[in-house]
C-alpha cells in the first residue's frame, strides 16, 4: 500500500515537471526569426455566370397577389427547365402591405429567381426572354471551383518557391548557414470586377433579344505567411 502511495506521489512530481518544462520552452525566448509574405497571383477568365431576377406585383386582394406571382414564377421555371446545363434556385416569397393613412389598402408582392450556367450565351438568351414577365435585378460572373481549385493549386507552389527564395536571400545576407521553418499559412482569395448589363430596351425585352455581356477575368490570389528560424553561427 506505501509502496503503491510512493509510485503515485513519483508519478504526479513527474507529470509537473513535465509540464513545467514545457511551460518554459513555450515561454523562452527565440532569436533569428524573420517573418516573410510572398504571393502569387493570376488573372483567370470567368467562366460561369449568374442572374438573379425576380417578379413583382401589386393587388388589393393578397390572394389575387399570391396568385399572380405565382403564376409567374412557374412561367419562368418551365421555360429555364427548358436550357439544359442551368442551375434554377428560387428565392422566399415576401408580401408587404400599401398603407394610406395607416390603413391598409393593398398588398405588394416578390419573389425572386436565381440562374446559373457555364453557357453565358445560352443563360443570356434566357435572361433576355425571361423579362417578358420578370426583371433582372443583378448578374455577375466567377470562376468555377474546378477552374478556381486546378488554378490555386498551380499559384501554390509558385508562391511556396517565392517564400523559400525570400528565406534563402534574407539568411544570404545575415551569413546564416541555412534556416528552418517554424510556421507557415497559405490563404487564398479572388476578386471578380462588377459586371455591367444592358437590354435593348429599358421595360422589356423580345424573346429574340439576349442580353448583352462580357465575362471579363477574376485574379486569383495566393498568399504564404510564415516564419523562419535563421541558423547564425
Amino acid at each position: 500500500m506505501r509502496f503503491a502511495s510512493i509510485n503515485r506521489l513519483w508519478l504526479l512530481m513527474f507529470c509537473i515537471g513535465t509540464l513545467s518544462s514545457s511551460a518554459l520552452a513555450d515561454t523562452a525566448p527565440r532569436y533569428n526569426q524573420v517573418h516573410l509574405q510572398s504571393q502569387k497571383s493570376e488573372s483567370v477568365s470567368n467562366d460561369t455566370m449568374h442572374v438573379t431576377l425576380s417578379t413583382y406585383a401589386e393587388q388589393r386582394d393578397p390572394e389575387i397577389l399570391a396568385r399572380q406571382i405565382n403564376e409567374d414564377m412557374e412561367w419562368a421555371l418551365a421555360k429555364a427547365q427548358q436550357v439544359k446545363g442551368v442551375k434554377i434556385s428560387t428565392g422566399s416569397y415576401k408580401t408587404w402591405p400599401i398603407t394610406d393613412k395607416k390603413v391598409t389598402t393593398g398588398w405588394r408582392g416578390q419573389q425572386s429567381l436565381e440562374l446559373e450556367s457555364k453557357d453565358t450565351g445560352s443563360l443570356a438568351r434566357l435572361a433576355g426572354e425571361l423579362q417578358d414577365r420578370l426583371q433582372i435585378k443583378s448578374m455577375r460572373f466567377s470562376v468555377s471551383h474546378e477552374k478556381r481549385m486546378a488554378v490555386e493549386n498551380r499559384l501554390i507552389g509558385g508562391a511556396l518557391d517565392a517564400f523559400k527564395e525570400r528565406a534563402r536571400i534574407v539568411g544570404d545576407n545575415l551569413q546564416a548557414n541555412g534556416y528552418r521553418i517554424v510556421d507557415i499559412n497559405i490563404g487564398t482569395s479572388g476578386r471578380a470586377p462588377p459586371v455591367m448589363f444592358k437590354a435593348s430596351r429599358t421595360l422589356a425585352m423580345e424573346a429574340s433579344d439576349a442580353v448583352a455581356v462580357e465575362g471579363g477575368e477574376s485574379e486569383i490570389l495566393i498568399t504564404v505567411n510564415g516564419t523562419v528560424e535563421l541558423l547564425i553561427p
